[in-house]
């Protein structure tokens, strides 16, 4: 159900009667309900019809002739301090209407530049925001209520008086007693750490020179028992019609217990970061030892015997059909190992081939040289969403580790490897049927190290599922 609206009494203060005829048209099609309009001339006949009559609205133009510009806002503003008042200006006082805005007007139209309806959402605005101001007055009664609930520090500051007050908080944060409630110019003296006094007090002035409201900072504050507790400090500033600082209010609250979290927190980063540093390294050592291992028994073994043949063609002795055919056999074994050897390390054109189609390359050799056989499930779902390369050579990457530590400790017959797309992730799982660990006794080697800061790379989780003789299921997921 609409709420009914009472009539609105309004006041007109404009010399000029074609504006006024105007303004009283638009108010008429408005279909605001209006009670009635009374007309002034200037600013003395308004304040003789301001004391017979309270008003809902009223309008100002910035130009009478015995009044103009913001001495008029000023004046009508203090005639009627409860009333929303509209500023009425042409185009060449639009700034001072607009400044007007900040000594107390609610709002303001450009004579010729308005309707009804922009009149119409002007009144009811204006209106609503002095409503909203009145209920801002009736909050400040509850500030000693909140300066008692609150656990920040609420202050205040007189620069005239040059003394503030401390809220409760003094008492129940920092320790002192009642008598210490009120404080004198003295205070960043008595209250504020001695490596901390110069910075504090250079940030008010600053602030106040460059006439900004908003004050903050943070700084160490004296405790009864001699401590420092960590705070952040702010406060608003009030100016005069000169622009000096007359009164400032603002709140403590005290940090020490948060400074104290955020430098644990980065402890344990540091630590991290360590950590993962030391894997990154032993990871790239085991590929080198790897790559050596594999260079040195398998090709470098291959191309000896290839030279020993090949000495022995040139010698003349032997047969040379069959020296220069198991030469070439040789010849081909070392590039199909060399050949599995670049795979290992060089990461796939994921641009070109995608995860499911280097994933299915990579298996298609495996199952030639591994004694397990591999499975590979992908989802259909998995096709439909939008992918991050970046994230797929992550994927690829940990299936190749997960396999090669499935070769070597495994066991297994039989591993399956399932890619899907659920819940708003991308979903690895790599499981085998091998011998399996006790995952509460077994640490995590270098190969599950190196796939766990993988996936934490990426903000992602990694589960192992195994157990003696049950084989060993690795799962990750990683946020699309």
């Amino acid at each position: 159900m609409k709420q009914q609206v009472n009539p609105y009494r309004i006041l007109v203060v404009e010399d000029n009667p074609g504006d006024y005829v105007l303004l009283e048209e638009y108010l008429q099609l408005s279909k605001l309900p209006v009670e009635k309009i009374i007309h002034a001339l200037n600013m003395n006949a308004a304040i003789s019809l301001v004391k017979d009559t309270i008003f809902d609205i009223a309008f100002l133009d910035l130009s009478l002739p015995d009044s103009s510009g913001i001495k008029s806002v000023i004046s009508l503003n203090r005639l009627l301090p409860k009333t929303p008042i509209i500023v009425l200006s042409g185009l060449s006082t639009i700034e001072i209407a607009i400044e007007s805005i900040s000594l107390g007007a609610q709002d303001y139209l450009v004579k010729g530049e308005y309707d009804e309806k922009m009149l119409a959402k002007s009144v009811q605005y204006s209106i609503e925001r002095n409503v909203a101001r009145g209920k801002l007055q009736k909050s400040n009664e509850l500030y000693e209520y909140v300066n008692k609930a609150t656990q920040d520090t609420i202050w205040e500051w007189d620069y005239l008086a040059k003394e503030g007050l401390w809220g409760n908080g003094i008492i129940n944060t920092f320790g002192y007693s009642k008598d210490k409630l009120k404080y004198d110019e003295n205070w960043v003296k008595e209250y504020i750490h001695p490596a901390d006094k110069q910075h504090m007090a250079n940030s008010i002035e600053s602030y106040i020179k460059s006439g900004k409201e908003n004050w903050h900072d943070e700084y160490r504050f004296l405790c009864a028992d001699g401590s420092y507790k960590e705070v952040f400090d702010r406060g608003f500033i009030l100016y005069n019609e000169n622009k000096k600082p007359y009164r400032m209010i603002g709140s403590m609250t005290d940090l020490t217990e948060k400074k104290m979290l955020e430098k644990e927190l980065i402890s344990q980063q540091m630590n991290q970061q360590k950590m993962m540093t030391e894997v990154a390294i032993q990871a790239q050592e085991k590929e080198k030892n790897e790559l050596g291992r594999e260079l040195h028994d398998n090709i470098a073994q291959l191309m000896a015997t290839i030279k020993i043949y090949l000495g022995v063609l040139i010698s003349g002795s032997g047969s040379k059909e069959d020296l220069l055919g198991k030469s070439y056999e040789y010849i081909n074994s070392a590039i199909e190992e060399t050949r599995k050897l670049s795979h290992s390390l060089v990461a796939p054109s994921l641009g070109e081939l995608g995860l499911k189609n280097a994933l299915e390359e990579l298996l298609k050799d495996l199952n030639l040289s591994k004694s397990f056989h591999l499975h590979l499930l992908i989802d259909k779902k998995y096709d439909e969403q939008a992918k991050d390369k970046s994230k797929e050579l992550a994927l690829y990457r940990i299936v190749q580790e997960q396999l090669n530590n499935i070769n070597k400790y495994a066991q297994a017959t039989e591993v399956f490897i399932n890619l899907k797309s659920e819940d708003g992730n991308l979903s690895l799982s790599v499981s085998d049927n091998g011998v399996g660990f006790d995952t509460t006794v077994t640490n995590n080697g270098i190969g599950l190290k190196n796939i766990d800061n993988r996936v934490k790379l990426y903000s992602g989780t990694m589960n192992i599922i195994s157990a003696p003789g049950q084989g060993c299921n690795l799962q990750v997921f990683i946020p699309v």
